[in-house]
């Protein structure tokens, strides 16, 4: 009998530590569930009613100069300076010389085919006279007002077809065209501004032997201006002609009120992005000047939520009788911390903050849901 106790004994001592162990365990569990149970009793929802978001589009671009050129030589000579000097910064009104090629031996060139036009007319002239004495009087005119330091007029029409042979023969036309193409490579050696602006770039110097095709500078206008932005592909589909648009750039204080002149179709295969075009006209402005610019567009049917309900395949939590599930959305534009979508139903209810712990198919009581503030469009 003193042999068995000890046995008696040991088995007493493990099954006290069997039930002490599951009491304690049982203790830690209601601990846990006590721990547990306060994070999942309040589960927030908001209620969905879809409209019309006002979203901000911002985009940045370079201001260039709507009348913008580059001057190149057609001709070959020395570089000369205008009544200005042809420098960057300098203006010029329309019409006035930019710069000039020295000419003189090729005007002389012109002179010297135009005295032997001259002397082709006055030759013909006694001939007209006897040969067509009706159609002379308008050639005795023209001969009689010729002046080989003026620009060439257009020389009589032809009444008949004999009359257009007979002044053929004696090689006036052919004269006469090529004393007018001389004339116009000779207008080339003067380059005049064709509107107003200022000298941007300036690559020759007086002196220097200029070349045919060598650029000579650049000359832009200064008052009207066209500013280039790039807008994401997605953003590009709410933009239209007549949106207007705000312009802002450290240079300068204030903003610039414009409007959208027009959207590209195509896209660009290097930044993936589409071109808006604004027209302005500010003295501010400055071309080559980088500005920001701020567009309010409208998205239709659509709700603004917060960025952090998106899971990673852009789905949130909708509640429907009782029962937590993944409803898949289409995603219309990131802005910051929100996001305009589309694709919630009116009346859905949606869990308006991240709650640890939720899946996909749980069950929430009523006594849990804790309802916000019906969510409407333009609400985060």
């Amino acid at each position: 009998m003193s042999k068995i106790k000890p046995y008696v004994i040991a088995v007493i001592i493990v099954v006290t530590g069997i039930v002490v162990g599951r009491l304690l365990g049982s203790g830690k569990s209601q601990q846990q569930e006590k721990a547990v149970s306060p994070r999942q009793s309040q589960v927030p929802v908001v209620e969905i009613t879809n409209g019309e978001v006002q979203r901000v589009i911002t985009m940045n671009g370079k201001v260039q100069a709507v009348k913008k050129i580059e001057i190149y030589a057609e001709v070959t000579g020395v570089f000369v300076d205008g009544a200005k000097p042809f420098r960057e910064g300098r203006r010029f009104s329309k019409g006035e010389v930019l710069l000039r090629i020295e000419d003189s031996v090729y005007r002389n060139t012109v002179l010297a085919e135009k005295s032997s036009l001259l002397n082709e007319l006055t030759l013909l002239m006694p001939d007209l006279l006897i040969d067509f004495p009706e159609y002379a009087g308008p050639w005795k005119e023209y001969l009689s007002e010729f002046s080989i330091q003026k620009t060439l007029r257009s020389l009589p029409p032809a009444q008949n077809d004999r009359l257009r042979n007979y002044v053929a023969a004696r090689n006036i036309y052919n004269k006469f065209f090529a004393v007018r193409s001389m004339e116009e490579t000779l207008a080339k050696y003067r380059i005049t501004a064709p509107f107003d602006g200022v000298v941007t770039v300036s690559e020759a110097n007086p002196g220097i032997l200029v070349r045919n095709g060598q650029k000579l500078g650049e000359f832009a206008a200064t008052t009207a201006f066209e500013l280039e932005l790039s807008a994401p592909v997605r953003d590009a589909a709410f933009i239209r002609q007549g949106d207007r648009v705000l312009l802002s750039s450290d240079d300068f204080d204030g903003l610039i009120e414009a409007v959208v002149a027009r959207v590209n179709e195509a896209i660009d295969p290097n930044t993936q992005t589409v071109g808006v075009y604004v027209l302005l006209d500010d003295s501010r402005l400055k071309d080559g000047m980088f500005l920001s610019a701020s567009l309010s567009v409208p998205v239709d049917d659509a709700s603004m939520i917060a960025r952090e309900l998106l899971d990673a395949e852009n789905r949130v939590f909708a509640l429907r009788d009782s029962v937590l599930t993944l409803l898949p959305v289409e995603v219309v534009s990131v802005d910051g911390k929100t996001v305009t979508v589309r694709g919630i139903p009116d009346g859905t209810a949606i869990v308006a903050e991240p709650v640890e712990g939720l899946y996909n198919g749980m069950v929430i009581s009523e006594s849990s849901l804790l309802i916000q503030k019906e969510a409407s469009a333009g609400s985060e």
